[in-house]
């Protein structure tokens, strides 16, 4: 390969290129975990740039990168950053940048603006999630959270699950969730706001948390028989809830017990091992192990959220990004420099 430069995409492009579109981004999603379970990947810990003096569980900067086999044979990185006071400033939560490079020579062939897909491919693998290990007569979601994941995620849910005949959200900040439910009837879904935790998750057949809270509250009483507890958050649910699934499902061990989520906590303490879950999700998605074997299941599902899944969307976009022409390209590399030489 010789450096052709360094396509630049902007949000509009990483759109345009493909990038919110539910079908397209899980069929991606979809051959990612296939590769998970052949081991087609290099994925080392995430790095986390955390400073003492901001203790919230939502301010810092994530360094992710990964190495994902073919048909995507690309590497790279998403660095994204988190500031919990955004909202309150209208800016985003978070917001990250992908750099993808080839994997032989190891230059830079894309820069682009990745919270989109960050978003987009958290929200499809809840609704990938749901399409193994919900019941598929589901009637009803559940959310806490009313922020940008909830939304992409019932949204993403919505495609995939047109029966659906309850949305009911609960969140702290009454303001946003009234946004929220607006917002989402601008999509055309219907949510109905309820003024607790309890009456989003007690009866429903998803139970979906996508919050910031950092200490446990949700307990087994609001995970009721034959439901799919999606813990997209950090540490909402307790060990009692964890304790009473049926099935726990990870979408890498390895990532979801060297973190502060709660497997982790629950590993250290002795309560989760890797022969005492069901396993993990590539092995559901290629058929090796079975999802939901019947309607009665509790299943916890604990996706960490994987650098392979940015940098297989990301590179997807890429390639459509070069076939429709789309970004600017920068020429960051040129020759072997000679400055001091």
């Amino acid at each position: 390969m010789t450096d052709t430069g360094t396509l630049f995409l902007n949000q509009q492009d990483v759109i345009d290129a493909g990038a919110a579109d539910v079908d397209w981004v899980g069929a991606v999603l979809e051959q990612v975990f296939k590769l998970h379970e052949e081991q087609a990947f290099t994925a080392p810990p995430s790095s986390f740039l955390k400073r003492p003096e901001c203790p919230h569980v939502a301010d810092r900067i994530i360094g992710l990168s990964a190495h994902v086999g073919a048909p995507f044979d690309r590497e790279g990185m998403k660095w994204i950053a988190s500031s919990h006071i955004n909202p309150e400033h209208g800016l985003p939560r978070a917001n990250a940048v992908i750099i993808l490079n080839d994997p032989v020579h190891r230059l830079p062939i894309a820069i682009m603006e990745g919270a989109l897909i960050s978003a987009m491919r958290t929200a499809v693998v809840q609704a990938l999630a749901a399409r193994y290990l919900a019941r598929p007569d589901s009637e009803s979601v559940g959310l806490v959270g009313a922020g940008r994941i909830g939304a992409l995620t019932l949204w993403a849910i919505s495609k995939w699950f047109p029966d659906i005949q309850h949305y009911r959200a609960f969140d702290q900040n009454t303001g946003r969730l009234q946004a929220f439910v607006e917002h989402m009837g601008t999509l055309g879904i219907t949510v109905e706001p309820v003024p607790c935790f309890q009456d989003a998750l007690s009866e429903a057949d998803m139970g979906i948390v996508a919050t910031t809270e950092s200490e446990p509250y949700v307990t087994a009483s609001e995970f009721k028989r034959g439901a799919l507890f999606m813990n997209v958050s950090l540490m909402d649910p307790t060990f009692e809830l964890v304790s009473a699934a049926d099935k726990i499902v990870v979408d890498d061990w390895h990532q979801s017990v060297h973190s502060d989520r709660v497997l982790a906590r629950m590993h250290r303490e002795g309560l989760v091992t890797r022969e005492s879950i069901h396993g993990e999700f590539g092995a559901v998605v290629s058929g090796h192990i079975p999802g939901r074997e019947n309607p009665d299941e509790r299943i916890f599902w604990n996706p960490f959220g994987l650098a392979i899944e940015d940098i297989a969307v990301a590179s997807a976009v890429y390639d459509q990004a070069l076939s429709k022409g789309l970004g600017k390209t920068l020429q960051l590399v040129d020759q072997e420099w000679d400055v001091l030489f």
